[in-house]
């Protein structure tokens, strides 16, 4: 089955000059739902104080999507989207060698810190939908994935997304998309793990 999920209300904002006022969220947010789009991304709360109520307001508007909040590997991030009402929660975090460098992290670190914000968050809101994303996974070391995206799993995630973050990769070719997402998928089963997956792509 595939679920579709919408982003505009999120990434839409990261297009230098675009931000929407409350009331434009809630109409787009409407619409979306309207069409049958099945998680409609509200933002990241943490990002500032109108996107945090625009995220409220959309949890609590009785809409048939479920409404997602964005947060980073760390537990205020996590809270503050919880505290909105959300029923899908979006982690993210970036485990190529380059970034894990530039924080003094290594990939123990990185992965003991997105397996403790999960764990954390699933024990606390056992209904909840949590989601994984290795940001721009498909630029990552290929093994820092697998290890990243199977602690998150047995934390408790339900969803694995690979993020082509700045769209890299092309079909038919050695960094296609579908061979990325298809190892990782045998290397999760070969594990016992099987989440859903999930694509993030820019073109």
């Amino acid at each position: 089955m595939i679920t579709v999920l919408d982003s505009t209300l999120r990434e839409g904002e990261q297009t230098p000059g675009v931000a929407f006022d409350l009331h434009i969220k809630l109409a787009i947010g409407d619409l979306l739902d309207e069409i049958g789009v099945d998680v409609v991304e509200a933002g990241h709360p943490v990002v500032s104080e109108e996107i945090c109520a625009a995220v409220e307001a959309l949890a609590r508007r009785g809409l048939r999507a479920t409404v997602a909040a964005h947060a980073r590997s760390l537990d205020r991030d996590v809270e503050l989207a919880l505290e909105c009402g959300v029923g899908f929660l979006g982690i993210f975090y970036c485990v190529s060698d380059g970034r894990l460098g530039d924080q003094g992290k290594t990939l123990r670190t990185a992965v003991d810190q997105i397996a403790g914000v999960i764990g954390r968050a699933r024990e606390a809101h056992p209904g909840l939908v949590i989601r994984y994303t290795p940001e721009d996974a498909v630029r990552s070391p290929f093994e820092n994935v697998v290890a990243a995206a199977s602690a998150a799993v047995e934390a408790g995630a339900d969803i694995i997304s690979v993020a082509d973050t700045t769209g890299t990769t092309i079909p038919g070719t050695p960094r296609s998309l579908y061979d990325f997402l298809s190892r990782l998928i045998e290397n999760l089963a070969a594990r016992d793990l099987t989440p859903r997956f999930a694509v993030h792509c820019h073109n």
